[in-house]
Formats: C-alpha cells, structure tokens, sequence
C-alpha cells in the first residue's frame, strides 16, 4: 500500500497533476478506488475519428459566435503528446534537432526541463523521452526522414501564430473533439500525459522520475548524459508500450 500512496504522491507533487491522493491518510477499514482520469485506447481513438467526423464548430455565448476547433494539427499534435508524455510548452516547441542517438542506435528527445530550471532559477537541466517504435513512426509520418537534421518544429513548422495560441487551441479542440466522441468522462489534454505516466510506471517503476520530471546536472559534455539516464533512456525506448502494446494510433 506505501507503494500505491508513493505514485500517487509522486503524480501530485512532483507532475503536477491536479487530484487527490486517497491513500495519504490510509486506513485499512477506508479503501477506496480512484479514478486518476487516464485515457483507454478506445478513448483516444475515438477522439482521433471524432476530428474527421464531428462538426469542427462550436457556438460562443454572447452574440453566439461561430468558432472553428478544427486545426489540420491536431490529431498529430494529440499522438505526441500521448506518446512523449510531455508538457504542453515542451511539444508544442519541440525542434527536430531535439532528438539524439546513443551509442547503441537508441533514439531520445533531450529538451530543456522548462519547469525545473523555473523552480530552481536554474539553467541548463534536460529530460529525456524515449522514442520508442509507435511514437518513431509518428515522426517518420510527420518527416523525420526529410527534417532530422533541421532546426524546424515538428508541429506546425511553418508557424504564424505564437506557441502559446498553439497551446490553448489544442487544449480546447481535444476537449470539443472528447465531447463529440461521446465521451463524458472528465478528461482533458492533460490526461494525455496521466496516461504515458501511467504506462510508463507499468515498466520503469521507481525509475519513472528519470524519463518525466526529473532533472539531472551531471551533464557531461553538450551531446553526451549521465550513464544511468541513458541506461534508462536506451530500456524505455524498447520496453515503454502506451496502452501496454504497438498501438499503431
């Protein structure tokens, strides 16, 4: 049971995820389940056809503007962020030239870890995702072959809007599209990155901090990690199944 309390412990303190741990206060005569409001395959799939499917239009209060949610990015936009597990900022601004290759072949993302360096004034502190075999044919359908020595963004490389409009456009159209899936559990985007913690814990466990929130200085030189992060990078890249399989999303 401190297991259970410790990984929700670690899902709100330490990623930031708004919910209640109902183990803090255990009693054994008080058991409870909880719903940390992930996303099933059948979920997210539904949510990708509901981007072809369901009327893009939404209708505002007030003088009942029309507004289209339909953006010709979005259901990449929603694959990576399932299959990175990334913050919003970090995906959104994520370059082709953010990706590695070990030594060993292993592919990773290595981005700066925009909220530990805020939380610690800090400059200088990476993470690490793990590319592992569906999120690389994602980057291949998007260009990798054409882009991976480019500076480009992988979404939306041709950008005239700010990152920040990126954001909160696919925040609020994975929410429009979830409602049009018929879908009334209370998930939204952030679920998104429940659910990759979710998975990735079902293989890393203790070291799950390694590939989500945690920071390390020991920086040895510009392209190369500590050994026990690559160790972890180069065994998620193989092991880390989003729903426990080749989803093929």
């Amino acid at each position: 049971m401190n297991g259970v309390k410790g990984f929700f412990d670690f899902l709100i303190d330490i990623e930031e995820i708004e919910m209640k741990n109902p183990f803090r206060k255990y009693s054994r005569k008080q058991i409870q389940k909880t719903n940390i409001d992930s996303v099933t395959r059948e979920e997210f799939i539904k949510i990708l056809e509901a981007v072809d499917t369901f009327s893009p239009f939404v209708v505002l209060g007030g003088r009942g503007e029309r507004k289209n949610m339909f953006k010709p990015y979005l259901k990449d936009g929603f694959r990576l962020f399932l299959l990175t597990g990334g913050r919003r900022e970090e995906i959104v601004d994520l370059r082709w030239s953010h990706i590695y290759v070990s030594v060993s072949g292993v592919k990773f993302f290595r981005i700066q870890n925009l909220k530990v360096e805020r939380n610690l004034n800090i400059d200088g502190l990476y993470k690490y995702i793990p590319i592992n075999s569906d999120l690389f044919d994602l980057l291949v359908e998007m260009g990798y072959h054409e882009k991976k020595q480019t500076d480009n963004y992988i979404l939306l490389p041709e950008r005239k809007v700010k990152s920040k409009t990126i954001m909160d456009s696919i925040s609020k159209s994975f929410t429009h599209y979830k409602n049009g899936a018929g879908i009334e559990k209370d998930i939204s985007l952030k679920s998104l990155r429940k659910t990759y913690i979710t998975w990735v814990h079902q293989v890393m466990q203790k070291e799950t901090g390694l590939l989500t929130s945690h920071s390390t200085a020991k920086v040895l030189e510009s392209y190369y990690i500590d050994p026990q992060i690559l160790s972890v990078v180069e065994r998620g890249a193989v092991e880390i199944k989003i729903f426990g399989q080749n989803s093929s999303l």
